[in-house]
């Protein structure tokens, strides 16, 4: 091979390598796709997009009503309904992607009510049962659950157990209490999770591991 020939093969592949190079530095900067994917901004979210079936949602989705802000939205919502037969709640069941609550009327009916995280009443259904005389005294109010913190409550077990709270949680209940008539919260964790997986927070208490 002549001289000549040998420079201009060099040459040629001295350029292929230069393109090679640019085309992987395009872009402006040296950030790893991966990493540009982390740090990309999140996708609007959807709160009627949820899943068909609400128990697949987890409390790690923004739109989970086990969220306070959202957990109290919703209550807003189901307190209409409670406003308009004049009656009371008994305990909530608030689950990421659903709350469950009984309506308990004073003319001898009760409503079993489910919200999802649209912010829509999922299905309703009223029947006749024996309304006790005092049911008001155990009764609940959006107003009277104003100040429960379903976030700050998932927060403190985190404290005290391994895991996320958030991630793991399956169901929190909200009750007054029978004896003192405060509104007690417990929180459990789905199975094959860390122990411990249900807590109580009493107002004015230390969280407990009850289970």
């Amino acid at each position: 091979m002549s001289t000549g020939r040998f420079t201009v093969i060099v040459i040629a592949l001295a350029a292929v390598a230069i393109v090679a190079v640019v085309v992987a530095n395009s872009g402006g900067d040296d950030v790893p796709a991966s990493e540009k994917e982390a740090t990309a901004e999140p996708a609007p979210v959807d709160a009627a997009d949820a899943p068909d079936n609400p128990d697949a949602l987890r409390g790690t989705d923004p739109r989970a009503l086990t969220r306070t802000d959202n957990f109290q939205e919703a209550m807003r919502v189901l307190d209409r309904r409670r406003q308009q037969v004049e009656g009371e709640f008994e305990s909530i069941r608030v689950a990421p992607g659903r709350i469950d609550t009984v309506i308990v009327h004073p003319d001898d009916r009760r409503t079993n009510i489910q919200i999802r995280p649209d912010m829509e009443i999922a299905f309703d259904s009223t029947h006749d049962f024996p309304t006790p005389a005092d049911f008001r005294d155990g009764g609940l109010r959006a107003g009277a659950l104003s100040e429960v913190d379903t976030s700050a409550l998932l927060r403190s077990i985190d404290s005290v157990r391994r895991g996320s709270a958030d991630h793991d949680v399956d169901y929190i209940v909200v009750s007054r209490d029978i004896i003192d008539g405060r509104i007690d919260q417990s929180a459990y964790m789905r199975i094959r999770t860390p122990r411990p997986r249900a807590f109580l927070k009493e107002p004015g208490e230390e969280l407990r591991a009850i289970g």
